[in-house]
């Protein structure tokens, strides 16, 4: 991972990095941390069927439960929490993202996503 041009977020002693990639299945955006080492948290969960935006996803219970996701939208990463969703046993956060402000932490991933969602509208045409 070339953290050179990316900004960490920092939480709980540890500087993570935000990775931003898509889930196979749907194409729906999904957010990971690593620390330099080693993956941290997953902070977005897939929840097939749901109807989302492209900026819009779920929090992982484990990322709300330590306090990530509060980190999140203290530094600007999540612009609202809309409500909740019960999927299958789990209850989860559903948010807006700020691309922008993703694109501080991870430019590629977004670059990549930005790329995919257009690909995808100019299929539908």
């Amino acid at each position: 991972m070339d953290g050179k041009q990316r900004k960490t977020l920092k939480f709980k002693g540890e500087n993570l990095f935000i990775e931003v990639s898509q889930y196979r299945s749907n194409g729906r955006i999904a957010i990971l941390s690593y620390t330099e080492e080693e993956p941290y948290s997953d902070i977005t969960i897939n929840l097939p069927g749901m109807c989302l935006d492209e900026d819009e996803g779920a929090i992982n219970s484990l990322a709300k439960s330590c306090g990530l996701e509060k980190a999140l939208i203290k530094n600007g990463i999540i612009k609202e929490v809309y409500g909740t969703a019960r999927y299958n046993m789990g209850t989860y956060d559903i948010v807006a993202f700020d691309i922008e402000e993703l694109r501080k932490y991870d430019p590629e991933g977004i670059k990549k996503l930005e790329e995919s969602l257009e690909q995808d509208e100019e299929e539908m045409e």
